[in-house]
């Protein structure tokens, strides 16, 4: 009975997927083109979240291998309306927080010219907010490694680099933006408002 329902939720699973890596992939590209170069930039931060990030899917799916008795059926319903909410989700917070900073985001770490602390949409809670819905959307992919423990070990893994970008970040965005910034600090929480 189930199954016809089964395979169309496959399907619009696998679409929000697809939208989510479509839209991280674009963001990338335009922020390239609109975005003005800069002197102060730093790659480091960016290059150890897709370490971690690729460390996450091989240690998550080693584990799905080793571990086959934490395995849950995540193609049933629920399980895949529960990743395709969280992606969604995740994905639709991270767009909002990168169109709500405009020209300021970047992949790289950097300090435009007339930069300035943006304190709308998301950012007047969070400092953060892109990455907290980075990390829910990635919480909903790690799902669909079908096994408790791999996907534990993937949103940890994530969250360490994750948590490396942001003190990078908040260094360089202190140093260039001054008493302005370290007043932001004290006034939002980094991921999850209210509590850090």
């Amino acid at each position: 009975m189930l199954r016809p329902y089964r395979g169309v939720m496959m399907v619009v699973l696998w679409i929000v997927v697809a939208l989510w890596a479509l839209g991280e992939i674009g963001l990338q590209l335009l922020q390239l083109l609109r975005s003005e170069r800069t002197k102060t930039r730093e790659w480091g931060s960016y290059g150890g979240i897709m370490i971690t990030a690729i460390l996450a899917v091989v240690a998550a799916g080693l584990l799905r291998r080793v571990l086959p008795g934490l395995a849950f059926p995540f193609h049933e319903p629920g399980w895949v309306l529960a990743t395709a909410v969280l992606i969604a989700l995740g994905g639709g917070f991270r767009l909002w927080s990168i169109a709500t900073l405009g020209r300021y985001f970047r992949a790289v770490v950097h300090i435009q010219e007339n930069h300035h602390v943006v304190r709308t949409g998301p950012y007047r809670v969070l400092r953060h907010p892109s990455y907290t819905g980075l990390l829910v959307g990635l919480l909903g992919i790690s799902l669909l490694f079908g096994n408790y423990a791999s996907a534990v070990v993937f949103e940890l893994l994530v969250i360490v680099g994750v948590l490396y970008r942001i003190q990078i970040e908040e260094r360089m965005l202190l140093d260039g933006l001054g008493a302005d910034y370290a007043a932001y600090m004290r006034e939002t929480n980094r991921l999850i408002p209210g509590v850090w």
